[in-house]
C-alpha cells in the first residue's frame, strides 16, 4: 500500500506583506517574515533627517559636563546621533529596548539600565525623582509625549532636545496602487506618522494592519484603517507574531488582479542572509 503524504499547509496569505519603515530599519523585519514563508516587501513611508541646529551640541557639552543626572534615550535613531557623546560615570543611561541599548553602545555610552521596549515601561521603571535630578531627553520631532511628560508627572526636570526628524515618502507608483487596491494581505507600521501617511496613500479594508505599540495603534484608529492588530510588545519578534496571527485569522482569498509591485530599490532590497541582526 503506498505511503500516505501528509497535506501541505495552505498558505498563510494571498498576497505579501508590506513594510514602511524608513530605509535601513525595515531588512531584519522583512527577513523574518520570510523565515516564516511569507513574502514582504519593504517600501519607506518616511525618511529620518538628522536635525542640524545647534541645541543637540549644546545639550551634549551640558551631558558631559555634568548637568544632568540622567540621560534617556528611547531609539536607535537617536542613540545614533549620540555617537562621540561623553558623560560622566556618575550619570545614569536609560535605554528602551535592547537595540537602542545596543546602538549606545556602539556610541561609546554604557546603559545603566534597559527598560522593556516601551516608554511606557520606562516610566514605570523610573523611581520618584530626587531633588536636582534632570533628564536629557534626545529624541525624534515627532516622538510621543509618553516619556517626558511622565517623567515629569514622577518629579524630574526634563530637557528635551530635537536629534533628528521623520518626514514623509512617496512609495512607488505600483506599491500605493497595490496598497489601496488589497494586493497586500497585512501591513506593518511602526510609528503615528506612518500610520498617517499609510491612510492618505489609502488601504484597503481587507489587508490586515499592524502596528507596533499604543502609539501608532491609536494613530491607526483615528485614521479608521483596520482591522488592526498589535504586537506584544515593540519587537521585530513580536510584530512577526501579530502579522502570523493576523493572516491565520483572515480568510484566504486570491488578492485582486493587477500589476504587482515593484522589487524593492536595492537601497532597501533584503539582505541575503535571513536571520541578519539589526537593532532598533
Amino acid at each position: 500500500m503506498p505511503s500516505a503524504e501528509m497535506p501541505s499547509s495552505p498558505p498563510r496569505a494571498a498576497g505579501p506583506v508590506l513594510v514602511t519603515r524608513p530605509a535601513g530599519r525595515g531588512e531584519h523585519l522583512a527577513n523574518l517574515l520570510e523565515a516564516e514563508g511569507l513574502t514582504a516587501e519593504h517600501a519607506p513611508l518616511t525618511r529620518l533627517v538628522p536635525s542640524t541646529g545647534e541645541e543637540l551640541e549644546a545639550a551634549l557639552a551640558q551631558l558631559a559636563a555634568g548637568a544632568f543626572t540622567h540621560l534617556v534615550v528611547t531609539s536607535r535613531t537617536a542613540a545614533e546621533r549620540l555617537a562621540g557623546a561623553e558623560a560622566p560615570f556618575e550619570t545614569a543611561i536609560i535605554a528602551v529596548g535592547g537595540g537602542t541599548a545596543e546602538t549606545l553602545r556602539a556610541a561609546g555610552l554604557s546603559p545603566t539600565a534597559v527598560a522593556d521596549g516601551s516608554g511606557t515601561a520606562l516610566v514605570a521603571a523610573m523611581p520618584p525623582a530626587a531633588p536636582g535630578d534632570r533628564v536629557l531627553f534626545p529624541a525624534s520631532a515627532a516622538a510621543s509625549r509618553t516619556v517626558p511628560e511622565g517623567l515629569r508627572a514622577a518629579g524630574y526636570e526634563v530637557v528635551e532636545v530635537e536629534a533628528y526628524r521623520p518626514e514623509p515618502v512617496d512609495p512607488p507608483p505600483a506599491v500605493a496602487e497595490s496598497l489601496a487596491a488589497g494586493r497586500y494581505a497585512a501591513i506593518v507600521l511602526t510609528s503615528p506618522m506612518i500610520a498617517r501617511r499609510a491612510a492618505e496613500l489609502g488601504v484597503h479594508p481587507a489587508t490586515a494592519v499592524i502596528a507596533i505599540g499604543d502609539p501608532t495603534a491609536e494613530a491607526v484608529r483615528a485614521a479608521g484603517l483596520g482591522p488592526l492588530h498589535q504586537a506584544a510588545v515593540p519587537t521585530d519578534e513580536a510584530l512577526v507574531a501579530a502579522v502570523l496571527e493576523a493572516l491565520d485569522a483572515a480568510p484566504h482569498e486570491p488578492p485582486p488582479s493587477g500589476p504587482a509591485a515593484p522589487s524593492p530599490a536595492p537601497s532597501a532590497a533584503h539582505p541575503t542572509h535571513p536571520r541578519s541582526k539589526e537593532t532598533r
